[in-house]
C-alpha cells in the first residue's frame, strides 16, 4: 500500500515537471489559412506532421497551433477538400506564418459503387443514431462564456467596384453641365471609397450562459459596444441567428426553416461521399460532403461534415442554402471540442449575403462570429438561479464596459472595426432612432424618461366603435423597479363614447414574476370572451379575429390579481373582481328570480398557464416574449356569488385550452383544443358563443373560418382545430413557391336554459358542428424590403355536416392568406 501511495507521489512530481517544461521537448508551431483566390480565412484545414497521424484542424478564423518535437525541422502537410495539398517545412512557416492554399480545379465525376453500399451512407446512418447523444441542447447542465461579434459590411467584390467606378465616371461625363448630377456622383464616390475604410456597422458583446434541465437557460450580457448606439438591444439577439449545435430534424438559421441532413430520413434525402480522412490529435476524422439529392423539393442544406470515426460526433460543420430564388445566402461554421468526454460547440459563425439589398450598387453582408470559453458541464446551478427570463441585459456605464470587453475579447478588431466605431459617432446618430422605434416595436411602448407611453393604447379597431383613438402612460423602473402605475384614455367614433382606466402594480419578486395588480376599467367587453391571464398579449388570430367583434358589454370593473410562477414554465394566477355592466344591444335576461340588462357580477377566479420554454429578453426592466415551445396549456376556473357585495348571479366556469405545433421532415401540424364548461344562471356576454369568423377575408386558423362570428351559444362546448401544412412540394421560382395546406375544424356544444336569453339570435350545436378545406400559401410572392417575400394565397373552406346550409355555395368560403419569409 505504502510503495503503490509512493509510486503515485512521483508519478504525479514527474508529471508536474514534464508539464512545467514542455518546451524542453517540443515546439509549436501555429499560424493562419487563408484560401488564394479571394484571401478568406479557410477553416477547418488539416494540419499534420508530414507522413504522420499527428495533427490538428484550422479554428473556423483558419487559426491553427501545432506541438511538434522540439528539434523537428521537417514538413508540415496542410490538406482541405477541394484545395491543391501543401507541405511546408517548420522554418518556412515560422518565417511566414500566413498560408495561401490554391482552389483544385476538379472535373467531377458521378461515384458508381459496384457492389455494397456508399461507404458514408454507412457512417452517416451512425451519426444519425448518435445524435441525441451528442447534441448539446440535451445535456443536463452546462455553462459558458461567449464573445459576439457582428459586422456588416459592403461586398468589397473588386469587379462590382470597377463596374460601378466606370459607370458613374461615364454618366459624369454624359452629364458635365449638370452641377447636381456632378455633386451626387461626387457624394458618391466619397462614400463608396469609405467603405474601403471602414464598414456599415459593428457590434461586439461580452456574455455568460447558464443552463440546466428542464430547459431552463439565461444568457447575462454583461458588455455590449455597437457602433452609433447606446442600448444593447441590437447585440442581444446576435447569439441566435443559428441553431445551438447541428442534431435537430429541422434547422432554424436567420428565422427561416432547413431539412437537416441528420435527420432519420436524411439518407433518402441527400447525397453523402467521404471525401477526406484527417485527424483530431491522433483519432480518425471523416470529411463528408452532402447536397440535397437531385430533384427533392425541400428547403436543403451542402456543406461537409467532420466525423469523430469513434464517436461519430460532429466535431466541425460547413452548411449553406441550398434554396432556390432565395433573396438571400445564409453559411453556418461549428467548430466543437472534446469537453468531460462531450463534444460542445466552441465557435458559431454565420455569415449572410442580402443579395438584393444593395448599398451603392452592392450587396449587404453580414458576418456573426461567436466564440465560447470557460465552458463547465457541472455545474452547481439549482432551478431557484433561474427566471422566465433568457436574455438579459446588464446595464453598466460605458468605462466598465470597455474593461470587460478588452479583457475578453476573443479576437483583436482589425482597423476597419476600429474605424468604424470611431466614425459611428458623427455619421449614425440616425441610427439611434431606429433603436429607439425598435425598442417601441418590441415592448409597445415609448421611452418619456420616468415613464412610457403606452403604444397598444394608441388605437383600436372594431365593428361597433369602428376605429378608437387613445393614449396610455405608464411609469417604468427609472420610477421604481416595484411599483408601477398607469393609466389610459380612448374615444371610439362609431359609438362616440369615452373609455378609461387605471392600473396600480407592486412586484414583490422578479425572479418568480410574483406581483399584485389592481385595476379599473370602464371599458367594453366582447360577448363569449375569456382571457385566461391579465397581462399577457393575445396571438395575431385573436387580434384580427377581434376586427369582426360586434355585440360588446358597457362594463365597470375594480380587480385585485395576484401572480407567481410557480414552477419551471408554470404560472398560477388568482383575482377578484367586482363589475357592473349593461348590454349594448338587445338583450334581456329572464329567470324567476331576476329579469333585466343591467347587471352586479361579482367574480373570484383561479388560472394555470404552461409553456414549455417560455423565455424572455429582459430588456432594461421591460419583459418581451422571444421564444417557446409546444405545447401551451391554459386553465381558468371563475366563481360568482350572489352573497358578495350584492351581486346578482351564482355560476361556475370552467375554461381550458391546449395548442400543440410539431415540424416533420414532410411539413407541420397545428393542433388547437377548446373546451369550455358553465354552470349556474349566467348572463349571455359571460356564456359561450361560437368562435365564428366567417365574416373576415383573412383566414384565422384558431376559429371557424365559416361560422358567423355568434351563431352558437352554449354552457358547454368543445372546439377542435387542426391544419397541417405540407411544404412547398412542386413549384419553386420568384413568383411562387406554393405550399399545401389542409384544414379540419369540429366543434359541440349544448345549452340547459336557451329560454333565459330573450331578444338575441342564436342557435344551438346538439349536433357536431364540420367545416374542411384546402389552401395554397404562397401561391404569389411579392418583394419585402429586398431581403424577403411577402407571399399570398388563399383557403376554401367549405361547412359540411348537420349544420350545412341547403346550398352549396353558401357553404363553400374563401379566404385570403398572408406569410412573410425569407
Amino acid at each position: 500500500m505504502i510503495t503503490k501511495l509512493a509510486n503515485c507521489i512521483l508519478t504525479f512530481f514527474i508529471l508536474l515537471f514534464l508539464l512545467g517544461n514542455t518546451s524542453a521537448f517540443a515546439q509549436i508551431v501555429s499560424g493562419r489559412i487563408y484560401a488564394e483566390e479571394d484571401r478568406e480565412a479557410l477553416s477547418f484545414v488539416t494540419v499534420a506532421i508530414s507522413g504522420t497521424s499527428t495533427g490538428t484542424i484550422s479554428d473556423i478564423d483558419g487559426r491553427f497551433s501545432l506541438v511538434v518535437p522540439r528539434d523537428y525541422e521537417g514538413n508540415i502537410t496542410f490538406q482541405h477538400v477541394g484545395y491543391i495539398r501543401r507541405e511546408l517545412s517548420v522554418g518556412q512557416i515560422n518565417a511566414s506564418p500566413i498560408i495561401y492554399m490554391e482552389k483544385e480545379v476538379t472535373q467531377l465525376e458521378e461515384l458508381v459503387f459496384e457492389s455494397g453500399e456508399n461507404p458514408a451512407n454507412i457512417l452517416m446512418r451512425n451519426v444519425i443514431e448518435n445524435r441525441k447523444k451528442h447534441d448539446p441542447k440535451k445535456f443536463s447542465q452546462y455553462s459558458y462564456k461567449s464573445y459576439t461579434k457582428d459586422v456588416y459590411h459592403i461586398d468589397a467584390d473588386t469587379k462590382t467596384a470597377d463596374s460601378l467606378a466606370r459607370r458613374v465616371k461615364e454618366e459624369s461625363l454624359k452629364q458635365a453641365n449638370d452641377t447636381s448630377s456632378v455633386a451626387t456622383n461626387t457624394k458618391f464616390f466619397k462614400v463608396d471609397s469609405s467603405f474601403n475604410t471602414r464598414h456599415l456597422y459593428v457590434a461586439e458583446s461580452y456574455s455568460e450562459t447558464k443552463f440546466i434541465e428542464p430547459g431552463l437557460k439565461n444568457e447575462t450580457i454583461l458588455a455590449t459596444q455597437i457602433s452609433g448606439l447606446r442600448g444593447g438591444l441590437f447585440a442581444a439577439f446576435s447569439g441566435l441567428y443559428q441553431p445551438f449545435g447541428f442534431y435537430n430534424d429541422i434547422l432554424d438559421i436567420f428565422d427561416k426553416d432547413y431539412i437537416n441532413p441528420i435527420n432519420p430520413s436524411g439518407l433518402s434525402q441527400y447525397e453523402f461521399y467521404i471525401e477526406d480522412t484527417t485527424f483530431f490529435e491522433t483519432d480518425t476524422v471523416f470529411v463528408v460532403s452532402y447536397a440535397p439529392k437531385k430533384g427533392k423539393k425541400f428547403d436543403g442544406l451542402t456543406g461537409l461534415l467532420w466525423v469523430h470515426g469513434e464517436d461519430y460526433a460532429l466535431t466541425n460543420v460547413t452548411a449553406k442554402s441550398a434554396v432556390a430564388n432565395s433573396k438571400i445566402d445564409v453559411s453556418i461554421q461549428q467548430r466543437y471540442d472534446k469537453v468531460l468526454g462531450n463534444w460542445f460547440p466552441v465557435q458559431l459563425n454565420t455569415d449572410i449575403i442580402f443579395k438584393e439589398l444593395k448599398f451603392y450598387g452592392r450587396n449587404l453582408i453580414l458576418e456573426n462570429r461567436r466564440y465560447l470559453s470557460d465552458i463547465n458541464l457541472k455545474t452547481n446551478y439549482t432551478q431557484k438561479d433561474f427566471s422566465d427570463v433568457g436574455i438579459t441585459l446588464n446595464k453598466v456605464n460605458p468605462k466598465e464596459q470597455k474593461q470587460i470587453l478588452d479583457a475578453n475579447r476573443a479576437v483583436p478588431l482589425d482597423s476597419m472595426e476600429l474605424n468604424t466605431f470611431v466614425a459611428a459617432d458623427s455619421l449614425y446618430k440616425s441610427l439611434r432612432v431606429v433603436e429607439g422605434v425598435a425598442e417601441s416595436m418590441l415592448t409597445l411602448r415609448l421611452n418619456l424618461g420616468k415613464v412610457d407611453l403606452r403604444v397598444d393604447d394608441f388605437f383600436a379597431i372594431n365593428s361597433y366603435e369602428k376605429f378608437r383613438l387613445g393614449a396610455g402612460l405608464e411609469t417604468n423602473n427609472r420610477f421604481s423597479e416595484r411599483l408601477i402605475m398607469g393609466g389610459y384614455a380612448g374615444y371610439g367614433f362609431g359609438d362616440e363614447e369615452w373609455k378609461y382606466g387605471t392600473n396600480l402594480k407592486y412586484i414583490f419578486d422578479r425572479r418568480t414574476e410574483t406581483w399584485v395588480l389592481f385595476t379599473y376599467r370602464k371599458d367594453l367587453r366582447e360577448v363569449g370572451t375569456q382571457q385566461f391571464f391579465e397581462g399577457k398579449i393575445s396571438s395575431i388570430d385573436d387580434l384580427i379575429r377581434s376586427f369582426q367583434g360586434n355585440l360588446f358589454d358597457r362594463q365597470e370593473t375594480y380587480k385585485l390579481s395576484l401572480n407567481r410562477r410557480v414552477a419551471p414554465f408554470l404560472y398560477a394566477q388568482t383575482s377578484i373582481s367586482k363589475s357592473q355592466q349593461q348590454s349594448t344591444y338587445d338583450y334581456m335576461y329572464n329567470n324567476t328570480d331576476y329579469a333585466n340588462n343591467f347587471f352586479d357580477i361579482n367574480e373570484v377566479s383561479l388560472s394555470f398557464r404552461y409553456v414549455r420554454n417560455e423565455q424572455y429578453l429582459d430588456l432594461y426592466g421591460k419583459k418581451v416574449l422571444y421564444d417557446y415551445d409546444f405545447p401551451v396549456l391554459n386553465f381558468k376556473y371563475s366563481h360568482a356569488n350572489s352573497g358578495w357585495l350584492g351581486g346578482d348571479f351564482d355560476y361556475d366556469r370552467f375554461d381550458a385550452s391546449i395548442e400543440y405545433k410539431k415540424k416533420y421532415i414532410l411539413g407541420k401540424s397545428n393542433i388547437l383544443i377548446r373546451v369550455a364548461y358553465v354552470y349556474g344562471d349566467v348572463p349571455y356576454g359571460h356564456m359561450i358563443t361560437g368562435l365564428g369568423n366567417s365574416t373576415s377575408k383573412l383566414s384565422v386558423p384558431e376559429y371557424f373560418q365559416t361560422m358567423d362570428i355568434y351563431e352558437f351559444l352554449s354552457d358547454k362546448q368543445v372546439g377542435l382545430f387542426f391544419n397541417h401544412n405540407f411544404g412547398n412540394l412542386l413549384i419553386s421560382n420568384r413568383v411562387m413557391k406554393p405550399e399545401l395546406i389542409f384544414y379540419h375544424n369540429a366543434g359541440y356544444g349544448t345549452l340547459s336554459h336557451p329560454e333565459r336569453h330573450e331578444e338575441v339570435t342564436f342557435k344551438t350545436m346538439e349536433d357536431v358542428y364540420f367545416e374542411s378545406g384546402l389552401g395554397i400559401k404562397k401561391l404569389i410572392r411579392l418583394n419585402f424590403v429586398d431581403v424577403g417575400y411577402m407571399g399570398w394565397g388563399f383557403d376554401a373552406i367549405y361547412r359540411h355536416g348537420a349544420y350545412a346550409y341547403d346550398s352549396t355555395s353558401d357553404n363553400l368560403f374563401f379566404k385570403l392568406n398572408m406569410k412573410i419569409n425569407l
